[in-house]
């Protein structure tokens, strides 16, 4: 499964300054700093996503002939799939991620993209998905939200863990979006639509990307606007496509041994919370609406289902407090509020508010309350990632960076490849001036994960530090790819031809790539 992800630390972990902002720490002739690669690429994306989009859905509205298409074919007695196939729908997936991740701001924490990974790896384990390439991105809006898109791409607002009081009404909201993809609801939306224009469709997708960057009324206009006279239709057809998702996804609850009723459960923590709303309604709300009836709904299937017992996840604890964390104001001092939740009788809930209280020390700077707070953490919970994490981030604190590296060096003989200690392990190798071990870190995290954005963003920073021109040009053409910049990850690579000029293998492995990425331009140009 190929996910999304995101930056090297947790932005309420982050004390230093990244050194990819630092001209200085690049060689000369690096043709340009990468501290211009976001800003560039959102420049470059602002005015051509809408278009990209509506050209792949016009694309994946026809079926090519020939051995090529082979493994498009329909179904027999699938009607969804006559009118766009699952490979289609990945097509069209991966321009609408390219264009969230030029565009939608991201929560900057590997620790919350992994947890988050791992839930949705095991409810999407026990639903009816076909195609299990999942692509996750983390929104960072307070709001809560979640959306999934055709082609296996799933959203997910930094609010969910706001608003969500356990894991298994989180994965309520997760299970409910997979269902929309297990049921193809985008292609029978479009089966359903016949006779509204495509424009209708890309409507809706642009609507996503507005609803995650500008607002929930942003979104929704842009969804209204590109409905047009066949809105009612599709209201009505949304209603029904929301009954079904509701419905297997508590399936998928059931089969992943979560309790059913934990999606009731959210849905009355929404309308409660909500009820007297007149302000800012969450996204959520305005394209999942929450009813009575779909609450009774939600009750009436789960009630030949014993009751259970569904005791508390320390790990999805430990996302929430890092959640409350990072959507505080700036410099406000939460230390009151954790230290008051360290009197809790629940053992999960008294550990969290400790981890919270580690957070917000870090974040204030007081290194050294934050020592006896983690030894008590690490004795009661040996080798947690989420304490290990926060026992580098001390060292790094008081740039005792060398201790830091060792203790993340340690943990990954343990956990080899994880993604967070890897993150966190090659921003500490950097800082304590050891930038080719980080790159050699971060190239095997790269080979692992090739769809990620910011292990290849860091990546070039390493290799920039190390001095590898080179590489520092093939880490920025693979982040360009990613981000639909297919002009950029050329030129990149074309300012590494000549200087590999002497390394036949090199040079054949360079010009490889821009063929490849010539290929995936002009595919975009001809859609």
């Amino acid at each position: 499964m190929l996910i999304g992800s995101n930056l090297p630390t947790s932005r309420i972990l982050r004390t230093q300054p990244r050194h990819a902002q630092n001209p200085e720490s690049y060689p000369a002739n690096t043709c340009g700093q990468l501290m211009r690669m976001k800003s560039g690429v959102a420049d470059h994306r602002r005015y051509q996503w809408q278009h990209w989009l509506l050209a792949v859905l016009l694309a994946a509205s026809t079926t090519g002939a020939g051995a090529a298409q082979e493994q498009n074919l329909p179904q027999f007695g699938d009607t969804t799939s006559a009118i766009i196939s699952l490979s289609e729908e990945r097509v069209l997936g991966q321009q609408f991620l390219r264009s969230l991740y030029a565009q939608a701001p991201r929560v900057e924490d590997p620790l919350m993209q992994s947890y988050l990974e791992h839930l949705i790896y095991r409810l999407a384990s026990h639903s009816q998905l076909e195609d299990r390439r999942l692509d996750l991105v983390v929104i960072d809006d307070t709001a809560l939200n979640a959306f999934a898109a055709p082609g296996g791409i799933i959203g997910v607002n930094l609010g969910l863990f706001l608003v969500g009081e356990t894991e298994n009404e989180i994965s309520s909201i997760l299970a409910h979006e997979l269902a929309h993809l297990s049921q193809r609801h985008f292609a029978r939306g479009q089966e359903a639509g016949r006779g509204a224009s495509l424009k209708n469709l890309a409507g809706l997708l642009a609507g996503i990307v507005l609803m995650t960057t500008s607002g929930g009324s942003a979104g929704i206009a842009a969804i209204s606007a590109g409905q047009g006279a066949a809105q009612s239709e599709m209201l009505r057809y949304s209603r029904s496509r929301e009954a079904e998702a509701d419905r297997v996804g508590i399936d998928t609850l059931v089969a992943a041994d979560m309790d059913p009723r934990s999606m009731a459960y959210m849905f009355e923590r929404l309308d409660r919370a909500n009820r007297f709303n007149t302000t800012r309604i969450p996204e959520f709300l305005l394209t999942h609406p929450v009813t009575k009836d779909r609450i009774a709904d939600s009750y009436n299937q789960t009630r030949n289902y014993p009751q259970g017992t569904w005791p508390l996840s320390l790990d999805f604890q430990l996302m929430k407090i890092r959640a409350m964390v990072m959507s505080a104001p700036p410099n406000s001092d939460q230390t009151a509020r954790f230290e008051n939740g360290l009197n809790h009788t629940d053992p999960v809930m008294k550990t969290a508010y400790q981890y919270g209280l580690v957070l917000a020390l870090l974040e204030a700077g007081d290194v050294d309350r934050v020592q006896p707070l983690l030894l008590a953490l690490q004795a009661e919970h040996p080798g947690k990632i989420a304490f290990i994490l926060a026992d580098a981030e001390r060292h790094a604190k008081v740039q005792h960076y060398d201790l830091a590296v060792d203790l993340l060096y340690r943990a990954l003989q343990i956990n080899i490849d994880n993604y967070p200690l890897t993150m966190s392990y090659a921003d500490a190798l950097m800082r304590s001036g050891k930038p080719a071990e980080a790159a050699a870190a971060l190239a095997r995290l790269a080979n692992n994960r090739p769809n990620d954005v910011d292990v290849w963003y860091l990546l070039a920073e390493a290799y920039g530090l190390a001095n590898d021109i080179v590489g520092v040009h093939e880490a920025r053409a693979e982040y360009f790819v990613l981000v639909g910049n297919f002009d950029q990850a050329i030129k990149q690579l074309g300012f590494a031809l000549p200087l590999a000029r002497d390394d036949f293998g090199m040079t054949a492995r360079l010009r490889q790539r821009i063929d490849a990425i010539n290929d995936l331009r002009r595919a975009q140009r001809n859609s």
